[in-house]
């Protein structure tokens, strides 16, 4: 077979998306993922080349032969594509990356690296880049997971990334390179080993804890304890009490922790019981071990024991080991003990067994406290011995300490005598979950405090004061907070551990309040599952303790658990249940009328098809969300409509030719909705996209006249008005429509009117009026008044000026929060200042500025506050102006509107020599001529200057 002639080198891709280098850089825009697949193929290929029929075997295994041979010819086609001309090379037999290209994959470096650490131990130098190595291991071919002809080298891969992991273990011997071991071998002595080791450098609690959790992985994976060379160090290591506090990051639980400081001396003394009980992850074992810390401080001996769910080793294996240590009398009760069950040859009860176990608890030299966390899990036949146990505390020179979780149904907490003192540990408050957040984030250290406390905030939300799941969203995976979707594995483990004995019906109904959120009521419930299964599941989970207590709304008890059971949902049941959500909401938004659940029915149709998005789905999506984000949009929620509105659009893109048609006009809408989002949260690129996306969709006049007026405005916020006067006569251009065409002049007319031009703006906004008022367009009406009053202002006639603003508030049609009825009002305090009227004036700014405010436009609100500037000053308050115009800038911070930046700051430095500070206004005007340099504009330039040089900024130009 003929070689081609090529030449260089391809780096190709191959842990993660596959890709290759090309002159243009890395590509991985693959016309089709068989060009893709042939492309891993031929570089994991030792001779870089295979033969037509196997590729087509591997990659079309499912076609019929021959069209399997042709999609190989197609692939091979769409693959040069990526990798340019001459790579790939073929004929009616084999496909071949050409000899004289040399190729080089991240797979071979990665095994190269590993088999050297296997050949002999790495060196510290390499660590880090081995430990990259695993993390980025099970990432080979991850697009093509369940491909047949992937498996063998992700099998040959994955074991090498096991030998390697011990090698690199062994010459670190770091803990956290031991735990990787463990996740590919749960029961890896070794590992085990260097685990509890350095559990017990840093602590009995941590030895515990780690000891516990060895325990509970060899029942889990090879239902046996573990092997008696890690029983014996672990308890060798506690026996030597080998320990190292860490910092206490308590905070919070003061009524708890005033409790157990009046029981610590008396426990120290024995003849104690006591019981702490919550909900998992609350602080009971956090809290149990600083008691424990105080009893030791007192001269008491602790013996801590912890019990593990389904533990092989027997009922009562977690007392064996607190048992054994340091007792050197009789032992047949412990040797009782280790055989699992009482009733032996010498005639062991239960009565008698707890007697026993009190005797040996008795013979201790000093005073014992015997603390036993998680009882929970314990077995029945422990949890017996406990509570017996719990009765022969008095008078005795040992205290019994217990904790288990309250909210574990299936598996109960001991009973316990009215003498045992309990304690429920209840949740953080929000402002002590934020002090613990910061902590654990280390704030004090952050470079951004805002982020940062946006980060403790996201925090304090998802944990619901619960320090452990705090802790561990705080600390995440490699030290990072998890403040996005992730859970921490070991929240999940839990939370779904909680959820697996439910009933199927009592699943999807905690599905359906997760989903419904706040909709969430019985009436909804009983629409989508039923009257009766409705009952039997809500009294199911309130018995599982899933079900807030408090809330008087069926409702998840934790946010957490809420994030775990929409996790748990595959994309097809998610979009099942919000069709039935959007079915039931509809029906009931029926049945009473209210607009909210209407608005609630579409949200879920459309996140039906963003869960599981398929064709037929996509119209109705997209219509109930164009509608949905419109409705957000103007209800002041513009993060929310426009993540509503992107689905929408997305849905609309999935929809058919006749079913775009259909819903061309809305979508034009949508795009404009979504331009304003944009706008409003910051993003004017992003909202130029979105804006001449809905111009080449627009088709009607009116619709092209209202992008190309949207378009104009970007320019126009940021005081660029030559740019804005071309952008409106390049749409004056392309229509003709009257209406349009109005719409277009009305813009420019106040485009001229703003570059000093009022006279011939006049006319212009005059005959826009007329077409507007003619034609029965009232809220168009409302804005044209308003530009052409402002110009009758500019021209010399106030008071007419005003008989037009009102004529503007009369046509208005809108609502009376409108962003656009906030304009007209503080363009009414304006002229009402110029004609003396000041607490007229201040009174129309303050109700226009407070509509502004929630329309959270950030331009138009400055304009009202440079008003507002003026006005405080004619009335005799700089310090008023002073605040006015601080916060206009603050607005206008990275806006770019250097003109209007100019202005505000010569007028700060006329109102701070008018207070008597001298270095500020030096200050302000200098940012004023900074700002006039920056905005290279001769007009600004002049009335900077005029206004600096006579110290009166006051009457700065309008909007």
């Amino acid at each position: 077979m003929a070689r081609g002639e090529a030449g260089g080198v391809l780096d190709v891709r191959l842990l993660g998306r596959v890709a290759v280098r090309t002159a243009a850089g890395w590509r991985d825009d693959w016309p089709r993922p068989a060009a893709r697949r042939l492309v891993a193929l031929l570089a994991l290929s030792p001779a870089r080349s295979a033969p037509r029929e196997v590729i087509a075997d591997h990659l079309f295994g499912h076609l019929p032969t021959d069209r399997a041979l042709r999609n190989v010819s197609k692939a091979l086609s769409q693959a040069r594509t990526v990798v340019g001309p001459g790579v790939l090379l073929g004929d009616s037999v084999t496909v071949w990356i050409a000899g004289t290209v040399e190729v080089r994959t991240d797979l071979a470096r990665d095994t190269e690296l590993a088999q050297r650490a296997l050949d002999s131990p790495p060196p510290s130098a390499v660590w880090p880049e081995l430990r990259a190595v695993l993390a980025r291991a099970d990432q080979l071919l991850s697009e093509d997971l369940y491909e047949d002809w992937a498996q063998e080298e992700r099998r040959a891969h994955g074991v090498l990334a096991r030998e390697t992991a011990l090698a690199l273990a062994r010459s670190s011997g770091r803990e956290a390179d031991w735990s990787r071991v463990l996740a590919d071998d749960p029961c890896d002595a070794e590992a085990w080993e260097a685990v509890l080791t350095a559990a017990a450098a840093r602590g009995p609690a941590e030895l515990d804890t780690a000891w516990a959790e060895c325990r509970l992985v060899h029942a889990q994976e090879l239902r046996r304890p573990p092997p008696p060379p890690l029983r014996r160090l672990a308890e060798g290591r506690e026996e030597r009490g080998e320990r190292a506090d860490g910092p206490d990051l308590t905070v919070g639980h003061e009524a708890e922790l005033g409790w157990l400081a009046e029981r610590v001396p008396a426990a120290a003394r024995g003849g104690e019981s006591w019981l702490l009980h919550g909900p998992a992850g609350i602080g009971k074992t956090h809290l149990l071990r600083g008691a424990a810390r105080d009893l030791r401080d007192q001269g008491c001996l602790v013996r801590w024991a912890t019990c593990v769910a389904d533990d092989k080793g027997g009922p009562f294996t977690p007392l064996v080991s607190a048992l054994r240590l340091g007792h050197t009398g009789s032992r047949p009760v412990i040797e009782a003990l280790e055989r699992g069950r009482p009733g032996s040859p010498q005639g062991w009860s239960a009565v008698r067994l707890a007697d026993d176990v009190a005797a040996v608890l008795d013979a201790y030299a000093e005073p014992l406290a015997l603390v036993v966390d998680d009882v929970h899990w314990a077995d029945a036949a422990l949890r017996s011995l406990l509570s017996r146990l719990c009765t022969l505390t008095n008078g005795r020179r040992w205290s019994l300490l217990l904790a288990g979780r309250s909210d574990e149904s299936d598996h109960p907490l001991p009973t316990v005598p009215s003498t045992t003192a309990t304690l429920r540990i209840t949740p953080l408050t929000s402002r002590e979950t934020a002090r613990l957040a910061r902590r654990l984030i280390d704030q004090d250290r952050a470079t951004d405090p805002v982020a940062s406390e946006s980060v403790v905030q996201s925090l304090v939300a998802r944990s619901g004061g619960n320090p452990f799941f705090l802790t561990e969203l705080a600390r995440g995976a490699g030290g990072a907070p998890v403040v996005g979707g992730d859970i921490p594995e070991r929240i999940h483990v839990l939370l779904r551990r909680r959820l697996s004995p439910l009933s199927t019906t009592s699943r999807q109904v905690l599905e359906v309040l997760t989903l419904a959120a706040e909709r969430a009521t019985v009436p909804l419930l009983v629409h989508v599952v039923g009257e009766q299964e409705v009952d039997r599941a809500l009294g199911e989970l309130r018995s599982h303790s899933l079900l807030d207590p408090v809330s008087p709304a069926p409702r998840p008890v934790h946010p957490l658990l809420r994030e775990v059971v929409v996790a748990d949902l595959t994309a097809v049941r998610a979009c099942e249940l919000h069709d039935q959500l959007a079915h039931a909401l509809g029906h009931l938004a029926g049945e009473t009328g209210r607009r909210d659940l209407e608005e609630a029915a579409a949200g879920h149709t459309l996140a039906a098809w963003t869960a599981y998005p398929t064709g037929e789905r996509a119209p109705g999506a997209a219509a109930a969300g164009l509608t949905s984000g419109g409705r957000v949009l103007r209800a002041f929620a513009p993060e929310a409509a426009a993540r509503i509105l992107e689905q929408a659009l997305a849905a609309f893109a999935d929809s058919t030719a006749e079913a775009r048609r259909h819903l061309r006009a809305a979508a034009v809408d949508g795009w404009l909705d979504l331009g304003r989002c944009r706008l409003l949260l910051g993003d004017p690129e992003g909202a130029e996209r979105a804006l001449r996306a809905g111009l080449g969709l627009a088709e009607q006049p009116l619709e092209r006249a209202r992008c190309y007026r949207r378009l104009a405005g970007l320019h126009y916020r940021t005081g660029r008005m030559a740019e804005t006067a071309g952008v409106l006569e390049v749409g004056l251009l392309a229509v003709t429509d009257e209406l349009a065409r109005a719409v277009l002049e009305t813009e420019l007319g106040w485009t001229l009117h703003r570059r000093g031009r009022a006279l011939e703006a006049l006319p212009i906004l005059e005959r826009a009026t007329r077409v507007f008022e003619d034609g029965g367009s009232w809220d168009l009406a409302a804005w044209s008044l308003d530009y052409l009053a402002m110009t009758h202002v500019a021209l010399g006639a106030p008071e007419h000026g005003l008989t037009l603003l009102d004529r503007a508030l009369a046509r208005d049609g809108v609502g009376a929060d409108h962003h656009r009825r906030g304009v007209i009002l503080i363009h009414r305090g304006r002229v009402l200042l110029q004609l003396g009227s000041l607490d007229a004036a201040l009174g129309a700014v303050e109700e226009g500025i407070r509509i502004l405010r929630r329309s959270r436009d950030r331009y138009v609100l400055s304009v009202g506050l440079r008003i507002a500037a003026d006005v405080h000053e004619a009335r005799g308050d700089p310090a008023g102006a002073v605040r006015a115009r601080t916060e206009e800038l603050n607005l206008l911070r990275g806006t770019a509107n250097h003109r209007h930046a100019a202005v505000a700051q010569a007028h700060l430095a006329s109102l701070y020599r008018r207070l008597g500070r001298p270095e500020e206004a030096d200050r302000a005007a200098h940012a004023a001529q900074d700002a006039v340099e920056r905005s290279a504009d001769p007009d600004v330039a002049e009335e900077v200057a005029r206004r600096l040089a006579d110290g009166n900024t006051a009457g700065t130009p309008d909007s």
